[in-house]
């Protein structure tokens, strides 16, 4: 057995030791590293498929890539699943990057595959040459221990056996095992930053420090051990600064956190170092930062992190009656006497309402003119005022009469509805 199948066979082990029983989707896009990776796979006689994607790039070099992939799987009588992307028309309709939308294209479909077909294991041809390169990109951009540790092994259920492999050995073993490939020309275009790392930095670097590479990869196996410890400390730390309560979470901004901390615990929401630096550093108040699935921010002591709810909005048509739901409301029209003002019982002159009325949740822009004032204000002004948390604003409705805000439910009327000495009928509703 050649010297690179045998590390791929002991990755694999140190993997999983029933790796021979599990199903494999390999990503083979027809280069070097992918069909290198594919004829260790096919040697140990593990039960794999293949998966190519067509991103429709550079023309007939993408098909002829594709064609070049689909005779392998005949004649490996390895099942084959081929994809095509309209790669670029995706990233401009998503404004996206054509590298950021190509990868997540990639692994979209590999997860569907997956899941589809009950594959255990997706394997990617990444190797240690892409972990140095990755570790300098991720360095430039500003990152934490987490960056800088590179590329896992494994994520979720995708390994990457060849990551501890170098590109020397790979180019060999293609050499003695007298293995076709394609070479895709976009890898010697010095307009992306992996190939310029890839061909100008890396080299020259080298050329200072013959031993670079080897220094840069124990650095990282460093980091990972590091990050393993600082792990252990975060889970015995995370009760005393992190409170979770439905669906915020409230970290501490006291001396004793450490921004790795902090780093740690939004990094786990979608966060990055730039932007949690930009929220800890922001003298506006209110500044927010985005995820794809929460919301972050400052507020006095906290740093506070917020599910972003993305379901359109509900209105609820509200006349004279009982309501249970989405909360309970009782509405009558009465005489304007024996009036308790509490907060959660609002009154309205009843000449100045037409029903129905409409409940919502309060959204951004909304206004109304505070009972006893004559200008409007912002709702979210006046959510400031109350030191409301992004939770608390969260549960807030709010009631239209005739498409302005008459009430905030629970907390303070409209003066345009108010009633007065000359009020004869009046709108009760109790929450």
């Amino acid at each position: 057995m050649k010297q690179l199948e045998s590390l791929v066979l002991s990755q694999l082990i140190d993997l999983d030791e029933s790796f021979k029983s599990k199903k494999y989707l390999l990503a083979v896009s027809g280069g070097s590293d992918s069909i290198c990776l594919m004829n260790v796979f096919y040697n140990l006689n593990l039960n794999f498929e293949i998966a190519h994607c067509n991103f429709q790039l550079r023309g007939e070099e993408s098909n002829g890539d594709e064609d070049f992939v689909r005779g392998l799987s005949s004649s490996l009588k390895v099942k084959g699943n081929f994809i095509r992307f309209k790669t670029k028309d995706i990233a401009e309709a998503n404004k996206t990057s054509i590298q950021e939308e190509a990868r997540s294209l990639r692994y979209n479909w590999f997860k569907e595959l997956s899941k589809n077909n009950s594959f255990d294991y997706i394997v990617t041809g990444h190797h240690q040459s892409d972990l140095i390169e990755t570790f300098f990109i991720n360095a430039v951009r500003g990152t934490g221990i987490k960056g800088l540790r590179s590329i896992p092994l494994i994520t979720e259920n995708i390994i990457r056996p060849l990551l501890n492999i170098s590109k020397e050995l790979i180019t060999e073993y293609i050499a003695e095992s007298n293995i076709s490939y394609r070479d895709d020309s976009s890898n010697a275009s010095l307009k992306y930053s992996r190939n310029y790392l890839r061909h100008k930095i890396i080299p020259e670097l080298e050329n200072v420090h013959q031993n670079a590479k080897k220094g840069i990869v124990n650095t990282i196996d460093n980091l990972i051990s590091t990050e393993k410890y600082l792990q252990l400390k975060l889970e015995e730390d995370w009760g005393s600064y992190v409170q979770e309560i439905d669906e915020e979470i409230k970290i501490k901004l006291i001396d004793s956190v450490s921004i790795f901390f902090l780093l740690d615990v939004v990094s786990k929401y979608g966060f990055n170092n730039a932007q949690l630096k930009g929220v800890l550093n922001s003298k506006q108040r209110g500044s927010q930062f985005f995820s794809k699935t929460h919301l972050m921010y400052k507020e006095e002591s906290f740093l506070i992190l917020v599910r972003e709810k993305k379901e359109d909005e509900v209105v609820y048509i509200i006349n004279l009656g009982s309501y249970s739901e989405p909360i309970k409301l009782e509405v009558t029209k009465e005489e304007p006497i024996n009036l308790k003002f509490e907060p959660d019982v609002a009154y309205f002159d009843a000449n100045k309402i037409q029903f129905p009325f409409v409940l919502r949740k309060w959204k951004a822009g909304d206004v109304f003119i505070p009972f006893g004032m004559k200008g409007k204000k912002k709702l979210s002004d006046y959510f400031i005022d109350l030191k409301l948390s992004r939770f608390e604003k969260e549960q807030v409705w709010v009631l239209e009469n005739n498409g302005e805000i008459c009430w905030i439910v629970g907390k303070r009327l409209d003066n345009r509805f108010k009633i007065t000495n000359k009020t004869t009928k009046i709108i009760k509703i109790v929450t």
